[in-house]
Order: structure tokens, then sequence, then C-alpha cells
């Protein structure tokens, strides 16, 4: 196999639950270099667990993550580090710090001995806040930051720390119309590089944005998954047996919008029974997409 085509992460039969409810089973599933999979699926549908997994951090029910060939569970955090990185939807901040330090962190798994900063460590991290546009940000306090500036500080590091699989929890949530582009932009550039190196799995809510960037899309619904190229997957009949609403696509040039619509399937308006005291509380859902009950 030629090294561009090995896969970065693979998963065998991957089976991921929460109490009794399956989110995945029996996910096969490679990423290569130069791809950019964007992971969609209505809230609450394991999007979330699955980065969680795919990055070691949740142990599967079943099946396995092999990164570079290895078992991801039996690979050391130090290599973990170096192969990829995790950027969650949350950033929490317990005290104070600058912007450049919190980047600098970014580049703990390529120091050694007591790991102090060298110039070209800052140097990286100051290349890293001018790709997401937060350079003049850098002597600023994170705890003065909004929730989308502090996001992109977190992309920023994860940018420093310079993983080959890069992972993103919902990238574009807290940003403005402008800061969502810049950072997409950003993700596509990664995997356009020549000779493909780097590969990116970001979970997503923004089917266009989606539709505009991704090379490939994971469509997770109750249970099962549907996954491959954009255009193969990004299908209104798909779309709608992982959302529960129907969607229609306008054609604007060469690119598809993906519009839902108020128009609910037979079937797909919800109630959700919360047993409480004896007696259940009926909430019926209409115009909107469907839910299942979490």
């Amino acid at each position: 196999m030629n090294q561009l085509d090995a896969p970065l992460l693979c998963t065998e039969r991957l089976r991921l639950s929460v109490a009794a409810r399956v989110l995945c089973e029996r996910l096969d599933w490679q990423i290569v270099p130069g791809q950019f999979w964007c992971i969609l699926g209505r809230n609450g549908i394991g999007k979330s667990t699955l980065l969680h997994t795919l990055a070691g951090l949740y142990k599967p029910a079943g099946g396995r993550v092999l990164i570079q060939g290895r078992d991801i569970q039996a690979t050391t955090a130090q290599q973990l580090a170096r192969l990829r990185g995790l950027l969650a939807q949350h950033q929490a901040d317990a005290f104070s710090s600058s912007v450049l330090a919190a980047v600098i962190a970014g580049r703990h798994p390529h120091q050694f001995g007591f790991g102090w900063d060298k110039e070209d460590d800052r140097v990286l991290a100051m290349q890293a806040l001018q790709q997401v546009g937060m350079a003049a940000f850098s002597e600023h306090d994170l705890l003065s930051l909004s929730g989308g500036e502090r996001q992109r500080v977190a992309l920023a590091t994860l940018l420093a720390q310079d993983p080959l699989l890069l992972m993103l929890d919902e990238p574009t949530a807290h940003q403005d119309a402008a800061a969502q582009i810049v950072v997409m932009e950003l993700l596509q550039r990664i995997v356009d590089a020549s000779p493909p190196q780097k590969a990116v799995i970001a979970a997503c809510h923004d089917i266009n944005l989606v539709a505009r960037y991704a090379t490939h899309v994971l469509l997770l619904g109750d249970g099962k998954s549907w996954q491959g190229s954009v255009d193969s997957v990004l299908q209104p009949e798909l779309l709608q047996a992982a959302f529960g609403c129907r969607f229609e696509v306008m054609q604007n040039g060469s690119r598809r919008l993906f519009m839902p619509t108020a128009d609910i399937p037979h079937g797909c308006i919800v109630s959700l029974r919360i047993a409480a005291n004896g007696g259940c509380c009926r909430n019926r859902v209409r115009g909107s997409a469907c839910f299942g009950s979490r």
C-alpha cells in the first residue's frame, strides 16, 4: 500500500453505547491523509461521543480504533498527542493566562526535559494565532475573550500541537459568519497540502458548510450510519432518514444548498414520555426536526 493511502485512523466493527442506548453499531471506517471528514447528525445522536472515542478518551463498547495501525488504547499519551489532537466544544479556563501562553501549551508533546518554551515554540504559536485571526490578541487574558474568540484560540492551540489528525467538535460553534469561513477554509487548506500528510474529522451542524468544504461525510442516524463522498451522502432521502425532516435542494451555481422544510413526514412527530409520580408528560413536537427521546 502506498504510504499516502495508508489510513491515519480506522475503526473495526466499532460499537458505542450510552447506558442501554446504542449510538453506533459495527462501524468500519477509514481516514487517510488529504481527507476532510464531517460528522453530521441531530443533537444527541453521538457525534461528540464518537469523536472522544476516536481520540482514545472513551473506551468503545465493542470493536476497536486503530491509529497508524496500532490499537489506540495501547498507544502512549505522548504518542497520541503527536498523532491526533482534539478541539472540544467548550473551553474551561480555571485561571487567567495570556492567549499566547495558552497556544504555546499546544507545543508540550514536542518538548523534552523540563519543557521550557523555546523561541521556535513562540514563533509557531504566533503563526497559529495569525492563521485564526487572533494574533492581535496574543497578550490578552483568556478570561476576557468572547466565546467565539476563545474557540479560535483553542483552534490555534491545536494548530501549534501539529498532529497528523485534527479532530474538532463543532469548530464553527460561537463563530460569526465571517469567522466560520475563516475556520473552514483553514481546515480545507490543511488537507489540501501537497503531498497530503494530514486529515481532519469535524462534527458539524451546518449542512451547507459541510457541502462546501468537506471531502467526505459520516452521517449518523438511530443506530445506523452512512459514509462516503460529500455528493454521495448528502442526498435528501438520507438526510431525511437521519434528521427526521424533509430537505429541499437548491442549486446555486456549482453549489448545492440544503433547506430543511417544516413539512414533517408522517410518523416523525415524536412523543416524549416522562414518567413522574406514576404519570407521564406528553410533548408533541410539530414544525421542527424529529428528535428521538434521550
